[in-house]
C-alpha cells in the first residue's frame, strides 16, 4: 500500500536522523564530519580548492545524472513507475507488483540522492544531522511538487524557485518558512499539477493559436492578484515585527509595524485584492473555456 510505504520511509528517515546525534563515533554528532577536498589525491590536475573547479565537477555529475534520470523514464520500468503513481490498482490487474515497482524507484531515488549528497559533502566539506532531518527531506519534497511531478522538468523547476526563494528570503524576513508554507498551500488548492502542469496546460492554446485571447484577461487579473500577495506580505510581516516595532520596507515604501496606517493599509490590500481577484479571475475562467473550445475544435485539445 502507498500510504504505508510512505510512512515506514519516513519512520526509517526519523530513526536515521535520530540515530546522527546518539551515534556520535559513526556520524560525528551534531557538528557532523569535516574534511578538507584538498588533501584528496589529484585527479587529471584538479586539485578541487579552487570553487570554479567544484563548480565543473557539480556541473558535470548534475548533468549526467539528468541524462540518465531522463533515460530511466523512457525505459519500460519508468513507464510502469508512471502507471504505479497514477493508478496502482490497475497496474495490479494487468499483472505487476506495484510494492517491486516501488522498491526499485526508491532504489533508483537513493542512487541519486547519494550522488547529490556526495557532491554537497565536497562542496561544503561538512555532512552534519541537519542534512538528515525533517527540513532537508520537506525541501527535497517541496520542491517536487512546486515544480510538478508529473513531468520531468518540474522538479527541476521547483529546486530551481525553492532555492531562489530560500536564498533570498531567509536574508530579509526571519518567517520565510512561513511563506513557503503559504506557497504549498496555494500549490495544492490552486494548481496540484505544480508549474509544469500550469505550463503544460497551456501547450493546446499555443498549437491552437489561441493562447494570446487569454493573455489580457491573465493581466487584467495579475493587478489584484498581486495587491492580495502584498497585502500577505504586509499583514505578515507587521505581526512578526509588531512587538519589536521594527520597520517594514515593501517596495521602497516604509512601514511602521505599530502604526495604524500599516494595518489599514494591509487590510485594504488583503481584502480589497481578494474580492477584484476573484471577479477577475472568473474572466479569466471564461476566456479559456472560450480558447479551449477552438483548440477543441481544431483537434489540439481532447
Amino acid at each position: 500500500d502507498g500510504e504505508v510505504s510512505r510512512l515506514v520511509l519516513i519512520g526509517t528517515g526519523g530513526l536515521v536522523a535520530s540515530s546522527s546525534l546518539i551515534l556520535r563515533s559513526v556520524f560525528g554528532g551534531e557538528s557532523g564530519i569535516t574534511t578538507d577536498r584538498t588533501s584528496l589525491m589529484p585527479l587529471f590536475g584538479w586539485t578541487f580548492g579552487p570553487q570554479i573547479q567544484v563548480y565543473y565537477l557539480i556541473a558535470f555529475w548534475v548533468m549526467v545524472s539528468a541524462i540518465a534520470m531522463y533515460a530511466l523514464t523512457r525505459t519500460p520500468l519508468g513507464r510502469i513507475c508512471n502507471a504505479v503513481r497514477d493508478n496502482p490498482e490497475r497496474v495490479e490487474f494487468i499483472g505487476y507488483d506495484p510494492h517491486v515497482v516501488r522498491y526499485f524507484a526508491y532504489m533508483f531515488a537513493g542512487f541519486f540522492a547519494g550522488v547529490a549528497g556526495g557532491l554537497t559533502a565536497i562542496n561544503f566539506e561538512i555532512a552534519n544531522s541537519a542534512y538528515l532531518g525533517a527540513t532537508q527531506s520537506g525541501l527535497v519534497l517541496f520542491s517536487a511538487f512546486i515544480g510538478g511531478t508529473a513531468y520531468f522538468f518540474g522538479p527541476i523547476l521547483g529546486a530551481i524557485l525553492v532555492t531562489y526563494l530560500q536564498l533570498g528570503l531567509t536574508s530579509v524576513t526571519s518567517v520565510w518558512q512561513l511563506y513557503f508554507g503559504i506557497i504549498f498551500i496555494g500549490i495544492v488548492m490552486f494548481a496540484p499539477g505544480g508549474i509544469a502542469g500550469i505550463l503544460m496546460k497551456h501547450r493546446p492554446l499555443i498549437r491552437a493559436g489561441t493562447l494570446g485571447t487569454v493573455i489580457p484577461s491573465y493581466l487584467v487579473a495579475a493587478i489584484p492578484t498581486l495587491a492580495f500577495a502584498l497585502g500577505i506580505i504586509l499583514t505578515i510581516e507587521t505581526v512578526a515585527r509588531f512587538s519589536g516595532g521594527d520597520a517594514i520596507n515593501l517596495l521602497g515604501i516604509p512601514f511602521v509595524a505599530t502604526a495604524p496606517t500599516t494595518w489599514a493599509a494591509a487590510a485594504v490590500l488583503l481584502v480589497g485584492g481578494f474580492l477584484a481577484a476573484r471577479i477577475t479571475w472568473r474572466r479569466v475562467a471564461e476566456a479559456w473555456d472560450r480558447a479551449a473550445t477552438v483548440a477543441r475544435d481544431r483537434g489540439y485539445l481532447a
